[in-house]
């Protein structure tokens, strides 16, 4: 689960009970998701100042230990989507566009495709006008909507 307080909590699904708290975002966590193969964790958060989302960050863990593999640097405005693709050589990160304001769903799309294992932005997509709230894969890997 990802959270104002800056976290994401793994929690065991059949007890209810708190596995691990990953620690190390600046900002309130926005979007958490599970690589396909359960070994690794994204997650993505958002930084406000004086009403206007500033800054995105993305970072991948370790689901075993919780440890920070990775930093994706790169996004200009909050992070609001997430997916890994199908073989997890690959990360999607969606969300706003540089100097988007908070209430505003004007605001540019932003959605970037970056190497998993190296942190590296492969490339962008552009074409959304406005806020992209959702990635996904297509469950063979060719595609992106």
């Amino acid at each position: 689960s990802a959270s104002f307080d800056k976290t994401v909590k793994v929690w065991n699904s059949a007890t209810g009970e708190l596995i691990l708290t990953l620690k190390g975002h600046s900002w309130i966590v926005t979007s958490v998701v599970w690589s396909p193969d359960g070994t690794k964790l994204a997650s993505g958060s958002g930084r406000v100042d004086h009403g206007d989302w500033c800054a995105g960050e993305v970072f991948i863990w370790d689901s075993a230990s919780g440890a920070k593999l990775t930093q994706l640097e790169g996004h200009s405005s909050l992070v609001t989507s997430l997916v890994w693709s199908p073989d997890c050589t690959k990360l999607v990160s969606g969300g706003d566009g540089s100097g988007s304001e908070i209430f505003s769903s004007d605001n540019p799309g932003e959605i970037l495709v970056w190497d998993a294992a190296t942190g590296v932005k492969l490339f962008e997509l552009k074409g959304h006008s406005k806020r992209v709230t959702s990635v996904v894969w297509s469950p063979d890997g060719t595609k992106l909507a």
